[in-house]
């Protein structure tokens, strides 16, 4: 079973604003390990930065997180909308995930089994 990272979420909202407007409104939260944090921080950064350039030409949210969890092994990131170049960049970090251990970060590969989890030999 995945386990949670709820220690830092606060952070990351604060970090990335754009991202998760509505955290506590919504109820959104983070539903995987602590392993794939700098995934979720990298990829928010990148998407942080195209919301703030897109609210130059429109003030209002167009694209946020709705969902982040793990699903089959890997990390999903759902968005309300986003771009072309948005979905590219959550592609990406999906498949990142897919070779990262989702308890500590170091690599990993998807174990079979019951609970589909990316692991590493000591987690395993």
């Amino acid at each position: 079973m995945s386990i949670p990272d709820v220690s830092n979420e606060e952070n990351v909202y604060k970090d990335f604003p754009e991202r998760f407007p509505n955290l506590y409104s919504n109820g959104m939260y983070f539903e995987c390990g602590p392993g794939w944090r700098k995934i979720i921080e990298d990829l928010s950064t990148k998407l942080e930065k195209l919301i703030v350039e897109m609210k130059v030409i429109n003030p209002f949210p167009l694209c946020y997180a709705v969902q982040v969890k793990e699903k089959f092994g890997t990390l999903r990131f759902y968005m309300n909308s986003c771009t072309d170049e948005m979905d590219r960049l959550i592609e990406e970090a999906e498949a990142l995930s897919a070779k990262t251990c989702e308890v500590c970060g170091n690599e990993g590969h998807i174990r079979p089994g019951k609970w589909i989890q990316t692991l590493c030999e000591r987690h395993a």
